[in-house]
């Protein structure tokens, strides 16, 4: 039998923890609304907060709705109770929703879950029995997607560019990619690959968009024939990777390819020029999205692209003047425009000699010799024209008397 302090004890307790575990038991509900977003219609959950451990409770004005987005929520993950809710979902729209994880249902055709911190996709679809078709990814912390390129065999869209950690051994095996007959957009920019292979030759018969820029891909690792199993390419995009050569000449036997997006790269100006020639000729255009963007020092804007520039193509003002004494121009600068050869300054090393400040002497006036014993002859001079001077006015005084 409890004493009576006891028993008041756990009253006391109890009555402090039970609203806690109501509270926590009682779970947040969310109710969507029909509205257009992003020229569609949706029924959209706005700041929804759900951190895996809280119940949460989602209605909608039908149970039968297939579109829904979370708009300025925070979610770690695709609650249960969401899967539950829409059984008929054919789009889920979580961009920039703070997901570590996403879930694709049974009957998910499109799932939208850019700018994330997604590193785990699960997937409830079979290969056999897939309905997904776009699939975006991109700018999350994505690094193995076998599961997505094993079970989503009729993807048509895959956008996985931004996960900067994707790529194995810094290499895009597009062998991954095998069975992917759909795909049109494959989007894999920014993924820290450094080589594109495909030793195995899979092919993309309906591949019409391949991404790739943003990489680190240089020359040597990016084999043009790559792209052979391609038929239907129109757009490739190169673009702010090293590249200095490209074989252009294979990659426009393709007769569907439309453009090629290649600025800032690290093309030779003069090879480049070359490259836009052919490209023009072949009819393929090279867009550039920032034609206002400044050049490095060192390179210089050709067609709206930077290029890197030869000693001889830089600027004069640019280059430190060899000889900073002499800035006047030579004969020969003074005709370049009639003279077309290259000139060559030589830097010409000049003496300067001191004039003194004294003045030469004033005509008539005698110069004054120095004596052997350092006297000067100036002061004996200057006597004798005295004496002269009072011998001939003592004579003339005489004469007057």
């Amino acid at each position: 039998m409890l004493h009576p302090t006891n028993c008041n004890t756990v009253w006391l307790v109890l009555c402090m923890i039970l609203p806690v575990l109501l509270q926590t038991v009682e779970a947040a509900t969310y109710e969507c609304k029909n509205e257009k977003y992003m020229s569609e219609d949706y029924c959209v959950y706005r700041n929804v907060v759900h951190d895996g451990r809280n119940t949460i409770e989602f209605k909608a004005p039908s149970s039968k709705e297939q579109h829904v987005a979370f708009l300025n929520s925070n979610l770690k993950h695709i609650p249960k109770e969401l899967l539950s809710a829409f059984p008929d979902m054919r789009v889920l729209h979580v961009v920039n929703s703070n997901l570590t994880s996403v879930v694709i249902p049974n009957k998910l055709e499109r799932l939208y879950a850019s700018n994330n911190f997604i590193s785990k996709v699960i997937v409830h679809q079979s290969p056999a029995t897939t309905t997904m078709t776009e699939l975006m990814l991109d700018s999350n912390r994505l690094l193995d997607v076998s599961n997505i390129t094993r079970q989503l065999k009729k993807l048509e869209i895959l956008n996985l560019s931004g996960n900067e950690e994707l790529a194995k051994a810094k290499a895009i095996d597009l062998g991954n990619f095998d069975g992917m007959k759909n795909l049109r957009d494959l989007l894999l920019a920014g993924i820290g690959a450094y080589y594109v292979d495909n030793d195995r030759g899979v092919s993309f018969p309906e591949l019409m968009l391949l991404d790739l820029s943003n990489n680190d891909l240089i020359t040597s690792n990016l084999a043009v024939k790559v792209f052979a199993p391609m038929p239907k390419l129109e757009t490739l995009r190169l673009a702010h990777n090293k590249i200095t050569k490209l074989d252009v000449l294979q990659l426009t036997e393709n007769n569907k390819l439309k453009e090629i997006y290649l600025e800032g790269n690290d093309f030779p100006c003069d090879y480049q020029a070359l490259l836009v020639k052919h490209l023009i000729e072949s009819r393929v255009e090279f867009p550039v999205d920032h034609k206002n963007v400044e050049c490095l020092q060192g390179y210089m804007k050709q067609n709206d692209m930077c290029c890197r520039g030869s000693i001889m193509d830089i600027p004069r003002s640019s280059v430190p003047s060899e000889n900073p004494i002499d800035e006047s121009p030579t004969n020969q600068e003074t005709n370049q425009d009639s003279i077309p050869t290259t000139i060559i300054k030589t830097t010409v090393h000049t003496t300067t000699v001191r004039t003194p400040t004294t003045h030469a002497p004033s005509e008539g006036v005698g110069k004054v010799k120095d004596s052997k014993d350092g006297s000067s002859d100036a002061p004996i001079l200057t006597l004798g024209h005295s004496l002269v001077g009072c011998l001939t006015l003592a004579i003339a005084k005489l004469i007057l008397f």
